[in-house]
């Protein structure tokens, strides 16, 4: 065990975080091996506290006084929510006094609705049920009407309907279907909604161009300035792409019109990916934000973690969802801000990837040291075993100054039967690999993506991460250790105007290829509809090369380019936006 001769004092995270949510995610059995588990995120403010609530995790919610530490509320068992242990896809709405709470409901298993005044409680009190079968619901109260409205759908069509505000009965007339169904494959024509059924094509984050029917589900309401916006998610939840597209209309059951802008949340690149099934709300200070659904997929299909990104409106209306580098740590402001600008940026990067590394031991060759060191949440280091001791070393090439890290921990041969008695650690770091001083001390416990800010900057060329004690009996893994800072040296140099090819035989697949940037160490190729508005965004790393292609186009709209260059010291936007016919 390295020496210790001081430690570092954590800065209050209260004005930081990174995704995935620092949240204590629960373990759920299925398949082989137990997994962690949170999705289908839903956020209300409700008394100045936020609330969120999230599928098949533990059989509660969470309360936050600030968006980024989050406390575990039971529901009291007495009332009968959440039957065998955890709900599904929660519907949940502010309406008057009162914060009402609903789950995914069957024929088989019909829901119930309940609410309650003091949510810090636990209890809830039934208000109506059983519901019919509203699945993946979505209650949504109207502010400006003072009405009641049910949005519910599983694979498609999404449908609309408007209830009683005091018995929650469905009023009789108003059930409405708001969008098309996609019945055949060459119906798919815009290239967001494109799904794969084979998952090992998806290592580099991209879902491929094969065909089958998108899932449409996870219907989200907004109103914004008198326009109504019917959002929801596309393909599946299983797979990288998934993301939110929306149709807008002049009431709050249409008629909807579909926008080819869409989808307006999408991450299908990076340290971790998805960004589909979200809510979207607005915090104390009226800056919105969108919860979402990440993907891991590891362990199960539907292993999952839930993301916060800034968004918001541009002055056309059209919505927007920053997931642009969204790996990187982002800033919760303290009053109104612009989510179109980067003010939620800190200016960190990531000053650990591909760093040189050592471990106690390896499970395998798939789970060697710099596994957790390569961006990947889906790759990782595994010890052979979990016990005591265990430890994964870096060495970032040079002494760097540190702002934060986040340990992200993985759950390897985890009993699918097993009790989740807490990961413990200690994470260390060190000048010249003799002399160790102690950056995170979690041996009382820890959550699977903690994240640790510094008050001031730490210097550190190695971090070591020793194993006190793995939960559910698993091995000692860690998907990726992550450090950020700010290189002394320059930004990148700009690029040039990218080559634009779009497949006239499927106008939903371009390939961009552009001159390297010098010092450049990644690519951000940012896209969208209008030459001012590129919302959409995929990131190149530098081994892949100069060139991408993308399949998430739609058919109709002309499209507009930019490549942007990143290194450590910072972003620098490419210097011609192109338009593809």
């Amino acid at each position: 065990m390295p020496s210790q001769t001081s430690t570092t004092r954590p800065a209050s995270t209260a004005q930081t975080f990174c995704n995935p949510l620092d949240l204590d995610y629960g373990f759920r059995g299925g398949g082989t091996h137990a997994y962690r588990h949170g999705a289908d995120p839903v956020v209300v403010l409700y008394h100045d506290r936020y609330y969120l609530f999230s599928t098949w995790d533990r059989p509660g919610y969470r309360v936050s006084d600030d968006l980024i530490h989050w406390t575990y509320i039971p529901f009291d068992p007495s009332i009968g929510i959440a039957p065998g242990g955890t709900y599904t896809a929660a519907a949940v709405a502010v309406i008057g006094e009162w914060l009402y709470f609903s789950e995914f409901g069957t024929a088989k298993a019909p829901a119930a609705l309940y609410r309650t005044n003091d949510p810090e409680s636990g209890h809830w009190e039934k208000v109506a049920g059983p519901l019919p079968p509203y699945s993946d619901p979505c209650l949504f109260f109207d502010a400006k009407s003072r009405r009641v409205f049910m949005y519910h759908g599983l694979l498609q069509p999404i449908r609309g309907v408007e209830l009683d505000r005091t018995t929650f009965a469905e009023i009789p007339d108003t059930r409405k279907r708001l969008m098309d169904a996609i019945v055949t494959v060459p119906r798919i024509r815009d290239g967001w909604e494109v799904c794969t059924s084979d998952y090992s094509e998806l290592s580099k984050g991209m879902r491929g161009n094969k065909t089958f029917l998108p899932c449409r589900e996870g219907a989200w309401m907004t109103e914004h300035n008198g326009t109504y916006y019917l959002q929801y998610a596309s393909p599946g939840t299983t797979v990288p792409g998934y993301a939110d597209g929306v149709l807008t209309g002049p009431s709050p059951l249409g008629p909807f019109t579909y926008q080819n802008y869409s989808p307006i949340s999408q991450k299908e690149s990076g340290f971790i990916t998805s960004a589909g099934h979200g809510c979207l709300f607005q915090d104390r200070y009226g800056n919105w934000w969108r919860a979402v659904t990440m993907l891991i997929g590891v362990n199960h299909v539907f292993e999952r973690r839930i993301g916060l990104f800034p968004a918001g409106f541009d002055t056309d209306g059209v919505p927007f969802t920053r997931t642009d580098l969204g790996d990187l740590p982002i800033i919760v402001p303290k009053g109104p801000r612009d989510s179109a600008d980067d003010s939620f940026r800190t200016g960190w990067f990531v000053v650990s990837d591909s760093s040189a590394a050592t471990a106690s031991s390896s499970l395998d060759e798939a789970h060697a040291p710099t596994a957790a060191f390569d961006e990947d949440i889906r790759t990782g280091w595994s010890a052979a075993t979990g016990d005591a001791g265990e430890w994964l070393k870096a060495d970032l090439g040079e002494v760097k100054p540190l702002r934060a890290v986040q340990v992200n921990l993985a759950e390897q041969d985890v009993p699918t039967d097993a009790l989740d008695d807490g990961n413990a650690y200690v994470l260390r770091g060190s000048r010249d690999d003799k002399t160790w001083f102690t950056i995170a001390d979690r041996t009382a416990g820890a959550t699977t993506h903690a994240y640790v800010a510094f008050e001031a900057p730490i210097e550190a060329r190695y971090l070591r991460i020793e194993n006190v004690r793995t939960a559910g009996g698993g091995t000692f893994a860690v998907s990726d250790l992550r450090a950020f800072g700010i290189a002394e040296g320059p930004p990148p140099s700009a690029v040039s105007a990218p080559h634009v090819e779009r497949d006239p035989a499927d106008r939903r697949k371009v390939t961009l290829t552009w001159k390297p940037a010098g010092a450049a160490s990644g690519y951000l190729v940012r896209y969208g509809t209008s030459a001012d508005k590129l919302y959409q965004h995929h990131f190149v790393r530098p081994d892949d090369g100069t060139h991408v292609t993308l399949y998430g186009l739609n058919d109709e709209p002309a499209y507009h380019f930019r490549i942007d260059a990143v290194n450590d010291s910072g972003i620098t936007p490419g210097q011609v936006t192109m338009s593809a016919p």
